[in-house]
């Protein structure tokens, strides 16, 4: 028997489309504060106990990762990172507050600009999903994470959580950024979250 969170084909295709209808969101949010058009897409979504989720940081997620994570609990409870490739954070970093602030302000400048992207963008997911599923999700601030992807799944969860590794592709001026999303969700929740798709698709086609 498959495990609670094995999803068949149309949870996952489920699951894929709220992701891209959160960043849709958080794209138009994320629009204003640059004051340009960002357009942020979701190639991939992939769920995966602990050791398949290091394999697969390990195959894709580059080895020094900036960015924010922030924990969130409700109908599904767990934690939720959003990261960048750490050489490349400072670009996106210098697309919000503008290319003219010289490099150690932006630095300085570099945690507190990118929690306020990690929060529009991973709150525009959990409302998303929150939304379609009628239901509540409430969160933490998101905090600073600047380190190696070593130990990062240790970091998010241990062996009782899944990892929902979500990536994002962001494109915006000139500049074409990849991004990954990580919801970690406790294995006592994903049971629930199933049921919650399995009721969305039920309506869908009823």
């Amino acid at each position: 028997m498959a495990p609670a969170w094995r999803f068949t084909e149309d949870e996952q295709d489920v699951v894929t489309e709220l992701m891209n209808m959160g960043v849709g969101r958080a794209a138009a949010s994320f629009s204003r504060l640059v004051d340009d058009e960002v357009v942020l897409s979701v190639p991939l979504v992939r769920l995966a106990d602990m050791s398949e989720a290091e394999a697969a940081f390990a195959a894709s997620v580059p080895e020094v990762l900036a960015g924010v994570m922030q924990s969130f609990e409700g109908l599904i409870t767990g934690s939720a990172a959003l990261l960048f490739p750490g050489e490349r954070s400072l670009e996106l970093v210098r697309a919000v507050i503008g290319e003219d602030m010289p490099a150690e302000e932006i630095s300085e400048l570099e945690q507190e600009t990118l929690a306020e992207i990690g929060n529009i963008i991973l709150n525009s997911c959990l409302a998303t999903i929150a939304n379609v599923l009628k239901t509540e999700l409430h969160s933490s601030l998101p905090e600073p994470y600047h380190a190696g992807r070593a130990g990062l799944t240790r970091l998010l969860g241990g062996n009782d959580s899944i990892i929902m590794l979500v990536q994002i592709d962001f494109s915006l001026k000139s500049r074409n950024l990849e991004g990954y999303l990580a919801f970690v969700i406790d294995l006592r929740s994903a049971e629930a979250f199933r049921s919650a798709i399995a009721e969305y698709l039920e309506e869908l086609s009823g």
